[in-house]
């Protein structure tokens, strides 16, 4: 293990241009992130409560098949369930006990889809095809080696951009009669931005057309408002894609009525977003164990290691994190950090140390909802 340290020639702030984009709580591929998690958290209090210890598991595996809806002005229908696949591998036997990881996986699930997406009403099918994992992979979680060779990257701080994008989507999802499934990208040229909202409006909210204008026109306001004063000049469009009586209506709030699918790992990085100008995975972290997953691990401390760089004085701070499978958590096969600006490099090494120190603890944090 050793520490690498760069300086950047310049700031992220200055870059000509930046491109961000999150993919709301109801949308599809964000739906399949929050059910993994949802289930890897349930599967780790199951095996603390009965085991004292969480075993192996990966259920990183989930796929959203859309249904079928027909949504009209102030109501409509589901004609076809979406349908939830549980893929993925979980302990399902331990010291001769059985251990019912079907049904844990199948109510997580159920609970995560009715808590989150608030007009779901139970329109969709729940199929779980969770397996075994391998034998060696299963030893490395007594032995809190790390479970594959991956990486971890985080970044801090959050542009304005991407700051911007996080509160429209919340700002949109907010607003009456706005759906959960709530897509934005952000654009910056320079000091102009423009934000593009895909937003699934509620059926049952807009009984007219004059009504289904009026949910976009309060959304677009709203989100003007907030994004207004940081910019030169500023746009917002909601549903661009309308065109007459073609327009983008649904029954449950999200595109998962309408044949929309998603997959876990196919949206948000672990920090919410997808920012293809900043250094990031390819990683599903979501549904990873929170024991010795490194895919799960590292990014999450790396983001927050990231962040305690800036508190010591650099204005960017990116972290990286590479593992080496079977090898301890906190002796990564290499640990850089590029910063720009100053900061003490010794300070810096113990910041990065911190958070690897801290892996044991994360499980815990993360099971009660932290992460």
């Amino acid at each position: 293990m050793f520490m690498i340290i760069r300086h950047a020639p310049a700031p992220y702030s200055k870059e000509p241009f930046e491109i961000v984009e999150r993919k709301g709580l109801g949308h599809p591929d964000t739906i399949c992130d929050g059910i993994s998690d949802a289930i890897s958290r349930a599967l780790s209090k199951y095996y603390l409560d009965h085991f004292g210890t969480i075993l192996h598991h990966n259920v990183d595996k989930v796929l959203l098949i859309g249904g079928r809806s027909k949504p009209v002005l102030g109501g409509g229908e589901i004609i076809r369930p979406l349908s939830i696949v549980l893929g993925g591998r979980a302990t399902d036997e331990f010291e001769g006990a059985r251990i019912p990881v079907y049904d844990i996986a199948t109510r997580a699930t159920a609970e995560y889809l009715e808590d989150t997406i608030r007009h779901i009403e139970g329109y969709f099918t729940i199929e779980p095809r969770l397996g075994s994992g391998s034998t060696e992979l299963r030893s490395l979680v007594k032995k809190a080696g790390a479970n594959d060779t991956s990486m971890g990257v985080g970044f801090a701080p959050l542009s304005h951009l991407e700051q911007d994008v996080f509160e429209i989507e919340r700002i949109a999802r907010e607003t009456r009669g706005s759906g959960d499934d709530v897509k934005v990208m952000g654009i910056r040229k320079g000091e102009r931005a423009q934000f593009t909202i895909a937003d699934a409006i509620v059926s049952r909210y807009a009984g007219s057309m004059d009504a289904y204008e009026d949910i976009k026109a309060s959304i677009a306001a709203r989100a003007i408002a907030h994004i207004s004063a940081r910019w030169i000049d500023s746009a917002v469009a909601v549903n661009a894609a309308d065109h007459g009586d073609n327009i983008y209506l649904t029954v449950t709030g999200t595109s998962a009525e309408m044949g929309d699918d998603g997959e876990t790992g196919r949206g948000n990085r672990a920090n919410g977003l997808i920012t293809p100008g900043r250094p990031m995975t390819l990683e599903a972290h979501a549904g990873k164990n929170p024991v010795n997953h490194v895919g799960k691990i590292y990014n999450m401390i790396a983001i927050k290691a990231a962040e305690d760089i800036v508190k010591l004085g650099a204005e960017d701070a990116y972290v990286y994190l590479v593992s080496k499978i079977g090898a301890p958590l906190n002796e990564p096969q290499i640990k850089a950090v590029t910063i720009h600006g100053q900061a003490d490099e010794k300070k810096i090494e113990y910041a990065v140390d911190y958070w690897l120190e801290q892996i044991p603890a994360f499980a815990e944090e993360f099971i009660a909802g932290k992460y």
